[in-house]
């Protein structure tokens, strides 16, 4: 009865086999992931969104503020697990502005506003600018929301810089 069975299953694999390659089609791996049910799209996006500016002051000026750009900002997400967060990292474009793709992962966080903060890691020496202990972390909010796209935002992070007459 057992080896019935064998038999029966051996021909049926043989002929799906022959009959998948007697149609000519081999399917790409795209399309086999899709048959099986795993899309490589993304369900959702979380985008964190926020400028960094260097403010400066000087004898003539009461306060200059400048983009910086090519700084390293993060965010760290605090998720109640006994293993640390990650940092997740971005680079400021000429406007001093960075744009942050949250992981799938931390999508379903609850409370985003309250567990994730971003901070600037690293301002090219250039801008000759510091971090503050009132500004160093800060934390975001919603902005926008629809079926499938949050977006939040960090504001404006401001560092003080050096006056031009020291």
């Amino acid at each position: 009865m057992r080896s019935f069975f064998f038999i029966l299953f051996f021909l049926l694999f043989f002929f799906l086999f022959d009959l998948a390659f007697a149609s000519g089609k081999i399917w790409s791996r795209t399309e086999m992931v899709e048959m099986a049910g795993y899309g490589e799209q993304k369900l959702s996006s979380v985008i964190i969104t926020g400028s960094l500016l260097c403010d400066t002051s000087s004898p003539h000026l009461k306060l200059h503020s400048i983009a910086i750009q090519g700084a390293t900002v993060a965010i760290k997400c605090h998720t109640g697990y006994k293993r640390r967060s990650k940092w997740i990292k971005a680079v400021t474009d000429d406007l001093g502005e960075f744009e942050i793709d949250l992981p799938s992962k931390l999508h379903a966080v609850p409370d985003l506003e309250n567990t994730c903060v971003v901070k600037p890691i690293h301002v090219p020496e250039i801008y000759r600018c510091y971090h503050t202990s009132s500004n160093t972390h800060k934390r975001i909010r919603l902005v926008s929301s629809t079926n499938s796209l949050r977006v939040y935002t960090s504001g404006k992070i401001r560092l003080q810089g050096h006056s031009s007459k020291s």
